[in-house]
């Protein structure tokens, strides 16, 4: 860059001083967006080395990681601020050139190098940038102390802290380092565009705009829409690839994070932002068409300036695109993630019913409940008011105790055989479970072959490591202990399944695999007589929420049978589990992660909204000639309103369009994942919340039009017609 000169730096001080309302924004914005970035690592920060001296450091590496995952987490959110920001300031930086662009042929005609026009237009950049850094750094420096609560409440919630332990401030060296470097760096980076662009006025063009080559224009037109075509299906089909490669990485995830599946989420949610990027431009490709369709359905409330609005709109399209991107982009990640956690949501019931096999759990497939509770008390359960079904529920223990085939008997190789009620089971879970199996029958059809004697069904790991299929034997074979007894039968092959309801293998990741009988063939095999049998239960509940007030109801009836039914330790929650301890936990995370997520993507709405008001403030600064004519001819200041509010609600509305349609994809591609056994993903849109989050977006930017508005018609007629527009 070349070296600057007094007279540069006091030109680039004056033309901001010129324009204060053009700095002030410019100014908000970077503020706005370096302080949500800045108070997110802060808070990051203040929370792990809180942590750090209040905890034993064997207890600090899965609390350390998970705040890890939130700061990466965070740092992608607060930065779609930093992008609403750039995108402000290139706006504003174009139509600034624009504005002066009579000017600056004037410069160019009198001899001023390129060099020099580049060091005026890049220095307003630079002294806004550390002007705007400065007052970010403040800003976010008590901004953090609102992040302070909710991320402690989310983090022990996860990992069920029972420290109490007060949030210190305290703000990392790499903390200040990377604030600073994407407040300054970011801004500056992409103000080079317009500023390079700014440096290449041709001066004929720029002192006789009238005669510009229309052909060439037009010409240019087409081979921007050919780039941002092939940019933006570039952008999907990153954002997919992406998406595809950071699921890779959590396929294993269960409770605890990893580094691994640390960087997969935070790929996670950078695929979202660069699948939505990809989407809006390929929407700002038909923003002509588009828009026009907004014009229309504004049209009762425009009347008879709705043409003019959209004829501003289109005359102006480089800014109107600025502003479009801006408001969509943010919109557009708010909707996908608000379907994220919708579906989320909506998999929690269902996922919890798929680990504890119903809404209440008796014992675990670990768990000794099962070697001395008699199979009858399923009876007694029964009885109890809001118990709709019993499951009665036994299982061989793994480690060298239970083989198929040949299976069982090497290393790190485990089965678990279990025995369940077939029709209790399928009443319990036909319709709400999460389940996977192979074929095409029914969930009833699929569990009921087990009826047929001598039958099984295998976990698709295991049938595939003893290269089985349905149809084909195998020998389960398994030692006599306190929980099993010995058999060795030779058994059909009735179905092969992915995921079934309460049985543990199949939805977590590991090296045991589960096969399973019904008490039919368990009893034809052993020989053994109901009454004398012991097994585990799963039961469902009438509601759901009464599953807690049932297995309160559970323990006192075990109290009342006496022993052995007052061994088992209710205080276990892990083994005597409600559906409701289950989700209330869940739903506790979700929700405070939710607050923290969704109060940054607004606030990077309300940054977008700056950006909007700024521009058209600019656009009216340079349209007071037209204005002037508009009110000389007889057009009321409610029209003028009007035009200019028209203006910015049908950019707003074409947003909105395009942001509700992109972000429904991203949260249709955010939301198709594999399998993961503590989060299952059942798409969801909440057509209500769009609608809020779109109205709240729509009221925002009409009550900022209002400035814009109202600076237009306080303009004066006479004066205005006679002064040269700039």
């Amino acid at each position: 860059m070349p070296i600057i000169t007094k007279i540069e730096l006091k030109l680039a001080y004056l033309n901001l001083i010129r324009h204060p309302i053009r700095t002030f924004f410019a100014l908000l914005a970077i503020i706005l967006g370096v302080g949500i970035f800045f108070s997110v690592n802060i808070a990051s920060d203040s929370l792990t080395e809180s942590l750090r001296k209040s905890l034993n450091p064997s207890e600090f590496g899965d609390v350390d990681q998970w705040i890890t995952l939130f700061r990466g987490i965070l740092m992608i959110l607060s930065g779609i601020s930093l992008i609403v920001c750039v995108i402000i300031i290139k706006n504003l930086l174009e139509m600034s050139k624009e504005a002066q662009i009579y000017e600056l042929g004037l410069l160019r005609a009198i001899g001023t190098s390129k060099g020099s026009l580049f060091s005026i237009f890049f220095m307003q950049i630079v002294i806004i940038s550390f002007i705007g850094l400065i007052i970010g750094l403040l800003l976010g420096y008590f901004l953090s102390y609102l992040f302070f609560g909710p991320l402690k409440s989310v983090l022990s919630a996860l990992v069920s802290l029972e420290t109490v332990f007060e949030v210190q401030l305290h703000i990392s060296s790499f903390t200040f380092i990377i604030s600073i470097l994407m407040g300054l760096l970011i801004p500056l980076l992409f103000s080079l565009i317009p500023t390079l662009s700014a440096t290449k006025v041709n001066i004929l063009y720029a002192l006789y705009p009238h005669i510009r080559n229309k052909k060439n224009s037009r010409l240019t037109k087409n081979h921007i829409s050919i780039i941002k075509f092939i940019l933006s299906l570039s952008l999907i089909i990153s954002g997919i690839l992406l998406n595809t490669f950071g699921y890779s990485g959590l396929l294993n995830f269960s409770s605890d994070p990893s580094m691994e599946s640390n960087l997969s989420i935070s790929f996670l949610f950078l695929a979202g932002l660069i699948f939505i990027s990809g989407c809006i431009i390929l929407g700002s490709i038909f923003f002509s068409g588009i828009s026009w369709i907004s014009s229309l359905i504004l049209k009762p409330i425009l009347l008879k300036t709705k043409k003019i609005s959209y004829r501003n709109i289109i005359k102006n399209m480089r800014r109107s695109r600025n502003a479009f991107f801006m408001i969509s982009l943010g919109l557009s990640f708010l909707i996908s993630i608000t379907i994220a956690l919708s579906s989320i949501n909506a998999g929690i019931i269902p996922g919890a019913k798929m680990r504890l096999g119903g809404d209440i759990r008796l014992g675990t497939q670990w768990s000794g409940y099962q070697t001395y509770i008699p199979i009858n008390t399923a009876r007694n359960i029964s009885t109890i008011g809001n118990v709709s079904w019993v499951c009665e529920v036994k299982n061989s223990i793994g480690g060298d105790n239970t083989y198929c085939d040949d299976f069982g008997k090497g290393e790190f190789e485990n089965i678990i055989l279990y025995v369940i009620n077939t029709s209790a089971y399928i009443n319990m879970h036909s319709k709400i479970s999460y389940n996977r199996y192979y074929g095409d029958l029914s969930f009833s059809d699929f569990i009921y072959q087990l009826d047929n004697e001598r039958t099984i069904i295998l976990q698709d790991n295991l049938a595939n490591s003893i290269d089985k299929s349905i149809g084909d034997n195998v020998t389960i074979e398994t030692k006599y202990n306190a929980y099993f007894p010995a058999m060795n039968e030779n058994l059909t092959i009735s179905g092969i399944c992915k995921v079934l309801p309460g049985i543990a293998p199949t939805y977590e990741d590991s090296n045991t695999y589960a096969a399973i009988i019904s008490w039919k063939t368990y009893f034809n095999i052993t020989g053994e007589q109901y009454n004398l049998t012991t097994s585990n239960f799963l039961i469902n509940c009438n509601e759901i929420n009464n599953s807690d007030s049932v297995l309160s109801e559970i323990r006192e009836l075990y109290q009342i049978l006496g022993a052995p039914w007052t061994n088992v330790n209710f205080n276990s929650t892990w083994q005597n589990r409600s559906i409701m301890m289950e989700t209330n936990q869940i739903r506790e995370v979700i929700n405070l992660i939710q607050i923290i997520i969704i109060s940054v993507l607004y606030m990077a709405l309300i940054i977008s909204m700056f950006g909007l008001i700024t521009s058209m403030i600019m656009s009216v600064n340079q349209r007071n000639n037209e204005l002037g004519i508009f009110r000389a001819i007889g057009t009321s200041k409610i029209q003028i309103m009007q035009l200019i509010a028209g203006e910015i609600l049908i950019i707003s509305l074409t947003a909105i369009l395009i942001g509700i349609i992109s972000g429904i994809l991203t949260g249709m591609l955010l939301t198709n994942v594999p399998f993961m056994s503590y989060v299952i993903f059942i798409f969801t849109v909440n057509w209500i919340d769009i609608f809020y989050i779109s109205l709240f977006l729509l009221i925002l930017n009409l009550i900022g039009s209002l400035g814009p508005a109202i600076k237009a018609v306080r303009i004066n007629i006479i004066e205005n017609i006679q002064r040269r527009s700039i």
